[in-house]
């Protein structure tokens, strides 16, 4: 089975590798525009081609799947263009800056008939599945927590609504799948929002700068709550901190480190236990069983709808940092 991998950064590198330890996958090659960029991808991966026009591609590789890890803007068009030329699609989260386009690109799947997936990696993570098993040891109701802070992102167009939409579309997206996975559709959410990057040299040449730093509140049914904070808007350099934890009235689990990779359960008996070495690639997870479901073996690991209803969240949190109020999901 042969795969193309659309775009040539740090995330086709993660789907290139993630594909190479699947059994009878190869990947064909990438598509992107020619540049510094994908010259330095092609470099590394000596046995790629590079193609800046996918119905090429596909029409020399005879590929069946398309990896889009391409700005979320892209995502629609390449996305919509590889289905209708008979690709099978995964994306990148999110799933588009819009309902509507991420609307177009699930019926798109349906017309076609191709498989479509966005890649949710962190609720393929080993450290989930344990935090899952664990969270009925907290009691109820449960308070969700969550603190990222970064320096500005060393990829631009991260920062620009008409680019990747920023933290709260970019990254928040992550923990609303999370969360929709553990208790549903959440009631209501209040955001406050401000852009700390505004200031950044690196960052003058965006002209839409999007929300940044931004403090977002849920509310679920039975009382659980959530209270996340991204900061994306930090000075430049290595400044990076983030947690993620569980808090109930029998104990606390936090989550530490870039991936997760170690789970901290603070226990009513003042006992503290320490669980490390649980990181497992989510991506490959993810790819794997894409793998699987476009070989009739299985279904898709996340649909369309699942990740359109994270995206959903994202934009009533951009909507209530414009108008201040709560919006009611």
């Amino acid at each position: 089975m042969k795969v193309l991998v659309a775009g040539a950064g740090a995330m086709a590198r993660k789907h290139i590798d993630a594909y190479r330890k699947i059994e009878d996958v190869e990947v064909a090659g990438i598509v992107n525009r020619p540049g510094k960029r994908a010259s330095a991808l092609i470099k590394e991966y000596e046995d790629l081609r590079l193609w800046d026009s996918l119905e090429k591609a596909v029409e020399d590789t005879k590929a069946t799947i398309l990896s889009v890890c391409l700005p979320t803007a892209l995502h629609p068009e390449t996305s919509i263009q590889a289905m209708q030329l008979g690709l099978h699609v995964v994306t990148e989260k999110p799933i588009a800056l819009t309902l509507e386009e991420g609307q177009r690109m699930i019926e798109t799947a349906r017309q076609t008939g191709r498989k479509f997936t966005v890649v949710f990696n962190r609720r393929f993570n080993t450290v989930w599945e344990e935090s899952q098993k664990r969270l009925p040891s907290l009691g109820s109701p449960l308070v969700y927590g969550v603190q990222e802070i970064r320096s500005v992102r060393p990829k631009l167009a991260m920062h620009s609504r008409s680019g990747n939409g920023g933290p709260v579309v970019d990254c928040a997206v992550h923990d609303f799948d999370l969360l929709l996975h553990l208790w549903g559709k959440p009631r209501s959410v209040f955001a406050s929002g401000q852009i700390f990057g505004s200031n950044k040299p690196s960052l003058a040449s965006i002209r839409d700068l999007a929300i940044d730093t931004a403090h977002i509140s849920l509310e679920f049914d039975q009382g659980h709550k959530a209270y996340i904070f991204y900061g994306w808007g930090f000075p430049e350099g290595a400044t990076y901190w983030q947690y993620r934890e569980f808090l109930g009235p029998d104990g606390i689990l936090r989550l530490m480190g870039e991936f997760g990779e170690e789970i901290q359960q603070f226990r009513h008996e003042g006992i503290v236990e320490t669980i490390r070495g649980l990181h497992e690639n989510g991506h490959e997870r993810v790819l794997r069983l894409f793998v699987e479901a476009v070989k009739g073996r299985g279904e898709v690991p996340v649909t369309g709808e699942e990740a359109l209803e994270a995206t959903r969240i994202s934009l009533a949190a951009l909507r209530s940092i414009e108008t201040g109020k709560t919006e009611i999901l």
